[in-house]
């Protein structure tokens, strides 16, 4: 796949790749950027173009590498950005799941018990994500902070950041495979289809979460480190 890059029009990339839309939410870039291109709508923003091209990337690109760590400013703005996804995820994504689910159940659970696992399953892997986001908001991200302002003082350095110590994006993928293959009888379609893309949409951002520190965060940490 070929690389996005900095003198392509950010719309047409958008339009062409729509699951960047939650992107350059998290970069608080607001749509109505008309013709601009990428370098001028992150010079606007006063957004690292690098960074954002490289996380950009990353999200299309499976096999997206950056030849070189991130420098200590474009560790913070990636920070920034990981603290912005786990916001979401809390106020809109994990609540959106639960509001359609609780629907479904209410319309549907007299005939299928199977909502009721499905159910369950889902109440665990909330749990461990939310597990997730603290410690990285209440241990990691603070340690990380520490590196990049050279403090003398560090404390103790936490695992590598990531969402999916356990494969938390399968689990997900296991709970829509339950919903599309077990989950029958006079349950209510629309509903149904609303718990598996918003499971789908959840699945997704932790995924990628994941392939941010993987590729770009971890490896600029452990550089830091080195230095200290």
């Amino acid at each position: 796949m070929s690389l996005i890059l900095s003198d392509m029009k950010l719309s047409e990339v958008i339009l062409h790749h729509y699951v960047l839309m939650p992107v350059i939410r998290r970069f608080d870039i607001k749509l109505g950027f008309g013709e601009k291109t990428i370098r001028q709508v992150c010079e606007e923003h006063q957004l690292d173009t690098e960074l954002f091209l490289a996380v950009l990337n990353l999200y299309i690109n499976h096999s997206y590498a950056i030849e070189r760590p991130l420098t200590a400013t474009q560790v913070s703005a990636t920070v920034d950005y990981l603290k912005k996804t786990n916001a979401l995820m809390l106020q809109s994504q994990l609540p959106n799941v639960e509001r359609h689910l609780q629907a479904l159940m209410g319309n549907s659970f007299a005939h299928n018990k199977t909502i009721g696992l499905i159910h369950n399953f889902f109440a665990e892997i909330k749990k461990e994500l939310l597990s997730a986001i603290e410690h990285d908001n209440a241990v990691r991200f603070p340690y990380i902070n520490q590196l990049i302002c050279k403090e003398n003082t560090l404390i103790d350095s936490p695992a590598e950041t990531q969402l999916a110590q356990d494969p938390m994006d399968e689990k997900i993928f296991d709970l829509r495979s339950i919903l599309m293959k077990y989950l029958t009888g006079e349950a209510d379609q629309n509903l149904c289809y609303a718990v598996f893309f918003a499971l789908y949409t959840l699945e997704n951002d932790i995924r990628q979460y994941n392939k941010v520190c993987d590729e770009l965060l971890n490896p600029a940490v452990a550089h830091l480190e080195k230095s200290c």
